[in-house]
Order: structure tokens, then sequence, then C-alpha cells
């Protein structure tokens, strides 16, 4: 299903009594045409004058409707990131982003409630395929020191920040850069950052020709 801005305040109401005893304030929530995240939780810290943080604001919770998902999985979604924001709304300390605090209360959801919430959504390769626009990419191939490939696809304006810090990498061997306007590569995310995507190499040797 595609969810609607609607459904989603309905659902959050409901699950905001059933999971969280109503606790939370309503937030907005929005949609995105995002590929590189199904739901996203933001929000901005309030610093006091030493620059601590004290408090959070302006919390949105964003449900990508790039994904035709069941209606489950959008559901589940919406609870991994209300779960989030009970955290962050609450001020508590976890040990990482899906540390001890989130496992224990999406495994009592889970299990008091028969969902199925994870700590990421995997796309299925038909999800994948479904983004068939054409769009020109700025590709890196790397070939890791432990012999996995890698792809990094790059904002233009990176490209050669990211070059840079690939060059230097002990654990990148290879780099090949390229450009293409293939489709396949819409399912990954355009870094600003250098980050690496290990991949299939037998799946990607036919996107490359053509580049």
């Amino acid at each position: 299903m595609i969810p609607t801005v609607g459904y989603l305040e309905e659902r959050f109401d409901t699950f905001n009594r059933m999971c969280f005893d109503g606790a939370l304030p309503r937030i907005p929530v929005k949609l995105s045409r995002a590929q590189s995240f199904v739901g996203r939780l933001q929000y901005r810290p309030v610093r006091d004058w030493l620059g601590r943080t004290v408090r959070y604001e302006d919390f949105v919770i964003r449900i990508s409707t790039r994904f035709d998902l069941p209606e489950t999985e959008v559901e589940d979604t919406l609870i991994h990131e209300m779960i989030h924001y009970w955290i962050a709304w609450k001020g508590l300390k976890d040990s990482s982003t899906h540390g001890r605090l989130f496992r224990a209360k999406m495994q009592e959801i889970n299990a008091q409630y028969g969902r199925h919430i994870t700590i990421s959504h995997r796309s299925s390769p038909e999800e994948l395929d479904r983004d068939t626009r054409i769009r020109t990419h700025h590709v890196c191939v790397s070939q890791l020191a432990d012999g996995r490939t890698a792809v990094t696809v790059c904002a233009s304006t990176r490209v050669r920040a990211i070059r840079r810090v690939f060059a230097l990498s002990p654990t990148i061997r290879r780099t090949t850069w390229f450009t293409t306007v293939d489709p396949w590569f819409n399912r990954f995310p355009r870094c600003r950052a250098p980050k690496i995507f290990p991949v299939d190499a037998a799946e990607l040797a036919p996107h490359l020709p053509a580049a």
C-alpha cells in the first residue's frame, strides 16, 4: 500500500494509545519520495550555554512512498520511528541508535501485540527494480582488501572529496569511477560523505559495460 498522511496520523494515535500509554504528543507525519529510507524520525537538539543538549524539539516522522509495502510493514515502520521518538522525547540515553533501550521496547511491542518490527527494512529486489527513472549517476566501484566489491553513488559536488578519501583508505585496494544513467543505480543513496555499499559482483557486472 501507499500510505496517506491521514492514514498515518490515525495509525499514530492508535499505536500511541496501544504501545506507549498515550504519552507521546502528536507530531507531524509527512510523506517523502526518498529511496534511501522507508521511515525516518527527524528532530533538533536544544543546547544550553555550555553546548550541552537539554532537550529535543521539532519532531517529524517521514515515511517514504517510494516503496509499495504491505500494510503491516507500513505500520511496523511507523511504530519503529515512534520508538525512536519515545526515547528522544523522554530524554533517555540509549547505547546506540538501535541500542538496548530501542531493542527492549521493540521486543516488548512485538511480543505483546504480535508485530514484526525490525531494526531496518530490507527492500526486496522487486521493490528496488521498480524505480526506473533515468538519472545521471557518478559511481565508484571499489575492490576491497577483503575481496568484496562495493558501490558508491556520489553527489556530483562531492566526487573529488570522496575520491581523495578512497585513494588513502587502507580498506580499498582499487577503485573505478564512471558515469551512468542505468536505473539499477537508483537503489543507492547519493552520498555526500565517503560510504561504501558491498554488492554481489555478478549482479553488478551487467550494469558496467554501458557506463
